[in-house]
């Protein structure tokens, strides 16, 4: 029976969706006559290598292809039989169902020592070349060594680490890329088109999206959804042959998250659940997005370059939500929800780990809480066990409301004194962030402004980002009790003393034990992120 991705299989080079880099630089090799003896084609599966072969091999013995040209003319005898799959003079081969050096010596070695029959080159596809045993590999290496001139290799793999080096430096080596969503979208337009199908773009954006950048996969899909359709489909049909997308539901969960409206984000879940969403897909889903719009917030584009592409109506939602979320709740997101697939498998709620997660993360969200008491000494709770020990929680969103000094109210003294506890903090925060503010040098404080001089560009260049700045300040604030602004001075001539981050001396400072011994309030401000004030 006829499927969509071999009727439309690419013919010419004009025909590839995508692979521009590849396709550029092969056509050039091909117009000025100066093709390499033997190609390496790596990468994912279902992105056109073998495809890409054929094309080379066609337009190599095309008999009316003119120099300086690189596409084959499809007419010719040459092209003919090699579309029909009747050139005697292209062999492709399957490395996974010939792996032995028997078939590589009858087949390849015997075969690449007669002349080709009327054409310039006898060429050899060998595709899952990986799946070769040791010994086939010494004996295609044999050949590839001192090839004759009309000898073209074009190996094709999806496991290149399989591959040994000897091979690989031996050819000419280029890395596929999967389909981008647009041009997945473009070549599915084009067969619909052909086959005189209507269908909604909606339609065919999430068949790309389900494709994950796999063409064939994308055919595939679409083959079965007109099979079921007819020559007009809709969402309802589409939604028989594909899994249901969830990325419209995922934005509004990250929107309450942004908002660290937990119980709004609770509530979407279990009515996600109750429309018949599955869950593991949900969580899977869910885990790309976040992953797309953080690898966006760290260099703008890079999700496309790796193909995490939702198509124009999400990405507007996309863009707004990663203005509203800092690189760092970012981060706490994808680690956070991509430790859920693990802890679903002994769910006895099969939605409790997610829910704990939201809460956990709308939590997060929060500065820290801060244990306040009306004692001066802490070490009084420990030692006087009859006295009524009088705690209240203060909210995070209150804390510049409790004694909270004006910035030129912190001494050079006191900003010396809690540098270290300053650092150990950042270190929790921001790891590498942590070795930056080692190597720099507290100054002074002035009008509220904080000094901190840096003897490479590199770290001042570091401290300068915005949310950095904001990182640094806000900590200042929680260990100081004061709002201080930061400045930076680049001294390349600065003398940086090292500190001493270890965190033992600090923890001792702040343990308080409870009469029976336990480190109650240790524990609980462990528990809840708060820190004893006074």
């Amino acid at each position: 029976m006829s499927t969509l991705y071999r009727d439309y299989r690419p013919q010419d080079f004009s025909q590839v969706f995508g692979q521009n880099h590849i396709k550029i630089t092969i056509k050039n090799e091909l117009a000025a006559n100066r093709l390499a003896g033997a190609y390496l084609f790596c990468g994912p599966r279902a992105v056109g290598k073998t495809t890409l072969a054929r094309i080379i091999a066609k337009a190599a013995n095309c008999e009316e292809r003119k120099d300086g040209e690189a596409e084959p003319c499809n007419h010719c005898p040459s092209c003919v039989s090699s579309q029909e799959g009747k050139n005697l003079d292209l062999l492709e081969i399957d490395a996974a169902s010939n792996t032995g050096v028997d078939h590589v010596r009858e087949n390849i070695i015997a075969s690449a020592h007669l002349a080709p029959n009327g054409h310039k080159y006898k060429v050899f596809i060998i595709d899952e070349v990986h799946m070769l045993s040791t010994a086939a590999w010494n004996a295609l290496l044999k050949i590839m060594e001192e090839p004759p001139a009309h000898i073209l290799f074009i190996l094709c793999t999806t496991e290149i680490h399989k591959v040994p080096l000897t091979i690989i430096s031996r050819c000419e080596r280029f890395d596929f890329k999967r389909i981008s969503l647009a041009d997945t979208v473009e070549k599915l337009k084009r067969i619909i088109a052909k086959e005189g199908v209507e269908a909604d773009e909606s339609v065919l954006t999430a068949i790309a999206q389900n494709s994950g950048g796999h063409l064939r996969d994308a055919e595939s899909l679409l083959g079965q959804i007109i099979a079921i359709s007819g020559k007009k489909i809709d969402s309802e049909k589409a939604a028989l042959i594909l899994p249901k997308n969830n990325n419209r539901e995922i934005i509004e969960l990250l929107e309450c998250l942004s908002k660290k409206d937990s119980a709004q984000a609770l509530r979407l879940v279990n009515n996600f659940l109750d429309s018949g969403v599955n869950i593991k897909n949900f969580i899977s889903d869910l885990v790309e997005l976040v992953r797309k719009i953080l690898l966006n917030k760290v260099s703008p584009g890079l999700a496309e370059n790796v193909g995490l592409d939702f198509g124009e109506n999400l990405e507007l939602k996309i863009n707004e939500l990663q203005e509203k979320l800092s690189l760092e709740s970012l981060i706490r997101f994808a680690l956070r929800f991509n430790s859920l697939a693990g802890e679903q498998k002994n769910a006895a709620i099969i939605q409790l780990p997610l829910e704990l997660a939201i809460i956990e993360l709308c939590l997060g969200e929060q500065k820290e809480v801060v244990l306040k008491t009306n004692y001066p000494n802490p070490e009084i709770i420990a030692s006087s066990p009859k006295i009524e020990k009088k705690t209240e929680i203060v909210p995070a969103e209150n804390l510049d409301k409790i004694e909270l000094k004006e910035g030129n109210s912190v001494t050079n003294n006191e900003l010396e004194k809690k540098w270290v506890e300053f650092l150990i903090k950042i270190k929790h925060l921001n790891h590498s962030l942590s070795f930056v503010m080692q190597n720099s040098k507290p100054e002074g404080i002035s009008d509220g402004i904080l000094t901190l001089g840096f003897k490479y560009k590199l770290h001042s260049d570091r401290v300068n980002q915005a949310e950095i700045r904001d990182l640094i300040e806000k900590t200042l604030q929680e260990v100081y009790g004061a709002k201080l602004k930061i400045k930076v001075r680049l001294d390349d001539s600065l003398v940086i003393t090292p500190r001493d981050t270890s965190e033992k001396e600090e923890e001792k400072k702040v343990e308080v034990k409870n009469p029976e011994g336990n480190s109650f309030i240790n524990n609980f401000l462990q528990s809840f992120g708060g820190e004893i004030i006074s």
